[in-house]
């Protein structure tokens, strides 16, 4: 028993120093450009040395090697750091085999395939595990999986998908681009169906625009227009023809972030809102958020519109020139250094000028006037882009843009007067002469340096300026001049100028960070400095004398401006949580310091997405927003006279809380339905107090109050196919409360409108026609009208009674059902390499007038034999039935 024993404790020790021996076994490895591959193939070539592997699990890697008496075990250590892959001997043999649990990340950028331009939220999916990513900004993407076998979809709105299979073995770099779909019918993709698996979150509220199908529906006189489609979306309100602004789930128009390349603009509009100030020639991506607002996102409590203008071919130059009725544009870009830079230079200018002036001048040669209106707009979008190296890249964008309005007027008339004892008659020249000049414009410019620090961290560092101004000049006169002594007898001169702005300076850097699968981190700062020029007079002159002397009379007034500080923070990150939830959280964290008073904001952000079913998607969020800066407007309908004002130690930042609740439906073929549910409510929001004028002291003429707002949201729509577009409906409610308003009593908003049925439907027939229609049908805007008329007596001043108008309750009275139907055809063919492009409609198709407001005339009716004078209230509308054209060519 003893030697048995003896003989077993031999061939184990024989075999364990036979196994230590094959590791352990000295060998030589040389080469240059070997591939991994091949190295391991020279080594299983070596006598005692037996390798297994698969080459489907080699990643692709060259070495220059020269190792000498290295034990095998070295040798493998060398070629296989920094894979996936592990080593085992297993009876005498040794397996090289993918090592379980690790992960590698795919990181890239995605281009248009046919410009070189980067796509903005462009979304990537792993079909087999069904994990997700979108790229950012700057088209950037990153997505960390399993090792070994993956199969990734890459996707963009209006371009085809592209599939590729890989096996990951280590990170890997993968740049890819897309080309642009005309038919934008359905992609099969073979393999797991992406509706089981929970991808990226779509943050709820969200509405990104198909730039080509804004391009397709019917346009206002053949100028497509991003304002003028938002207001085709649920829960965005403006007033009669898009006069009035844009209002959001029962916000105000000045409670939207509007960004231009990640930079506020103030005024969006064109003609009081008929036009927005967005050239869609330029316009790269644009997304509208109503609710569930993402961390980096501060500073209004309505909504953010985020734009981004294109970049410029990188791979040839292009010219585009588009010609409508009332405007035109033109866009040259091209490379700088062909694959490495580009520019992009686009203008647009408008017509309108070449109507308005000959008919206003006929018009007031009827009245014995020699004199005309003019109007006109302009915009223009520049931006230059350098790729630095292949993780370095700056942009300079740019953009400027303004109105010009002009009334002016001149006449001259003789006057006799009765003779005197002598039977002389006298003679008189009476000059009347006015002259009323406005002038508003923005200008916006960004310079902006993207870094690729790691795989899993980007970053964008910019600096920024913004700003506004207005200015208004008027000018009348008239004087009495006897022509017998030429003397003035009487002269009266009223002459003004007006200006207000708002200027911010502003540094910001952004960081996206993927630390470990299922987290998309961001975190940023932000520093602007803002200047306030609220609204000031120059000078007021008046001056009036009998004997032709002049008194000048020239009180100038105080130049209040306000300078102010805002500094923020935020930290938010999209977790997915299992394969069907998605959970986005974080805080915005923000500092208003202005004179002496500084304001602290914390802000809160909460939004979860739940895949119930492959069907089926759950949505729903909380968020807390504060603004810190107010728009102070007379008017409802968009005017240059609206005035931004800073919070201060009188006037409180505005304050919003909205959460709300929505259920997505999958239908197949495209098309999904979705019901969302909101509430909203507001505080300190500010306002001018009744009978304020708005040229006042502002501070002082200000009062504070809360607002409300709810409503239910469902859509159909349906994005790619022949047939694409959405059916909208809103049931809203918004409400407002001052304390120096209505007296002190809760009265509706004047965007209250109760129920919002809109329509946007395009068809394509051929490759080279489309036809499209929109319908609009809403409740009617609250207003006020008075309720009665009353004679005030002062008692003692022996002067006439005073003849005063009553309001009763603020907004009781409702504007008639607004309702509108526009239709277009647009038609394409090409000519030795030219586009062209053809869009022909009507706006407002069967004429209806829709009043904008109601003007308060008087009428004589004959009663008992007599004529008496009635008041009526006649509605003024603004856009009668109107022809569209426009007609496109692109090289």
């Amino acid at each position: 028993m003893k030697r048995l024993y003896l003989l077993l404790a031999f061939f184990l020790f024989a075999a364990n120093i036979r196994a230590q021996s094959v590791l352990e076994q000295p060998v030589s490895l040389s080469g240059k450009g070997l591939s991994l591959e091949e190295a391991l193939y020279r080594l299983s070539d070596l006598p005692g040395v037996s390798l297994s592997f698969s080459n489907d699990i080699l990643p692709l890697r060259r070495f220059d090697l020269d190792l000498k008496g290295r034990q095998l075990k070295d040798v493998l250590d060398e070629l296989l750091r920094g894979t996936a892959l592990e080593y085992r001997e297993v009876g005498g043999q040794v397996v090289v085999f993918l090592a379980p649990g690790r992960s590698f990340t795919i990181s890239g950028f995605l281009k248009d395939g046919r410009t070189g331009e980067r796509l903005i939220n462009a979304s990537i999916q792993e079909l087999l595990t069904g994990k997700g990513a979108i790229t950012n900004e700057y088209g950037f993407y990153s997505i960390t999986l399993p090792a070994g076998r993956a199969k990734l979809c890459f996707s963009y709105l209006g371009y085809g998908a592209e599939q590729r299979d890989l096996f990951l073995q280590e990170d890997k770099e993968l740049h890819l681009s897309l080309r642009p779909s005309l038919t934008l019918d359905p992609v099969e993709v073979v393999g797991e169906r992406l509706e089981d698996r929970a991808g990226p979150a779509a943050a709820p509220s969200t509405h990104q625009f198909n730039l080509q199908q804004i391009e397709r529906l019917p346009a206002l006189a053949g100028e497509t227009d991003l304002i003028r489609i938002a207001h085709l979306l649920p829960g965005v309100q403006t007033g009669t023809d898009g006069v009035g602004g844009l209002h959001v789930r029962g916000g105000d128009n000045g409670q939207n972030l509007i960004l231009i390349d990640g930079v506020p603009v103030y005024n969006i509009s064109h003609a009081a809102g008929i036009f927005s100030v967005f050239n869609t020639s330029a316009v790269s991506s644009a997304r509208l958020i109503k609710g569930g607002f993402p961390a980096r996102y501060g500073g209004r409590l309505s909504s953010v519109l985020d734009i981004r203008t294109r970049e410029g071919n990188r791979k040839q130059f292009g010219l585009r020139g588009d010609v409508g009725l009332l405007s035109g544009r033109l866009t040259l870009e091209g490379p700088i250094r062909k694959e490495k830079s580009s520019f992009l230079l686009s203008g647009r200018w408008s017509f309108v000028d070449w109507y308005l002036q000959p008919l206003t001048r006929s018009l007031k040669a009827e009245k014995g006037e020699d004199g005309f209106v003019g109007y006109r707009f302009h915009d223009l979008n520049a931006k230059l882009n350098y790729s630095l190296s292949k993780k370095d890249h700056l942009y300079l964008s740019y953009y400027s843009g303004g109105d010009h309005y002009s009334n002016s007027g001149r006449s001259t008339d003789t006057l006799q007067a009765g003779g005197n004892n002598m039977g002389q008659t006298s003679f008189f020249r009476f000059e009347k002469e006015y002259s009323d000049r406005i002038h508003w414009g923005n200008t916006v410019a960004s310079l902006r340096w993207n870094h690729l620090f790691t795989d899993k961290l980007f970053a964008n560092l910019a600096l920024t300026y913004s700003g506004l101004g207005v200015h208004i000049s008027y000018q009348a006169s008239d004087s009495l001049v006897a022509l017998a002594n030429q003397n003035t007898l009487d002269r009266y001169i009223d002459v003004g100028r007006y200006a207000s702005n708002i200027k911010d300076l502003g540094v910001r850097l952004d960081f996206d960070f993927v630390p470990v699968p299922g987290h998309y981190i961001r975190f940023g700062a932000n520093l602007t400095h803002h200047s306030f020029l609220p609204g000031v007079f120059a000078f007021d002159v008046i001056e009036k004398s009998g004997n032709g002397n002049v008194l000048p009379d020239e009180p100038e007034s105080e130049r209040r401006t306000f300078d102010a500080m805002e500094y923020s923070a935020y930290l938010e990150d999209e977790a997915h949580l299992g394969r069907r939830t998605v959970l986005n959280f974080g805080m915005h964290l923000a500092v208003f310091a202005t004179r002496q008073k500084v304001y602290f904001s914390p802000q809160p952000r909460l939004s979860v997405s739940w895949q119930a079913t492959r069907s089926w998607r759950v949505e729903a969020y909380l968020s807390r927003m504060q603004q810190f800066i107010h728009l102070l407007s007379n008017s409802a309908l968009g005017l240059p006279t609206e005035i931004w004002v800073p919070s201060t130690e009188e006037v409180a930042p505005q304050d919003g809380w909205q959460t709300g609740g929505a259920s997505i439906w999958s239908l197949g073929k495209g098309y999904e339905f979705s019901l969302e549910a909101y509430a909203k409510d507001m505080g300190r929001l500010l306002s001018y107090s009744e009978g304020t004028l708005f040229l006042n002291n502002w501070e002082a003429n200000v009062t504070s109050g809360n607002g409300q707002a709810f409503g239910l949201e469902a859509m159909l729509s349906r994005g790619f196919g022949k047939t694409t577009g959405w059916v909208a409906y809103g049931l809203a409610y918004a409400d407002r409360q001052y304390e120096l308003i209505n007296n002190g009593q809760p009265y509706p908003y004047k965007y209250d409108r109760r129920h919002d049925l809109k329509a946007a439907v395009s068809h394509r027939i051929q490759d080279w026609v489309e036809v499209s229609a929109n319908w609009v049908f809403s409740s009617g805007f609250a207003f006020s009208l008075p309720a009665e008329t009353y004679d005030l007596i002062l008692p003692g001043s022996g002067e006439p009674p005073v003849t005063v108008l009553e309001y009763g309750s603020k907004n009781a009275y409702r504007m008639p059902v607004y309702h509108r139907l526009d239709l277009s055809a647009r038609f394409h063919f090409n000519t030795d390499h030219i586009h062209h492009a053809i869009n022909v409609g009507v706006y407002n198709l069967y004429n209806r007038r829709n009043p904008l407001y109601y003007d308060l005339r008087n009428r004589y009716v004959e009663e008992s034999g007599q004529l008496r004078q009635k008041k009526e209230f006649v509605p003024v509308s603004v856009i009668p039935m109107l022809p569209s054209l426009n007609y496109s060519i692109k090289f």
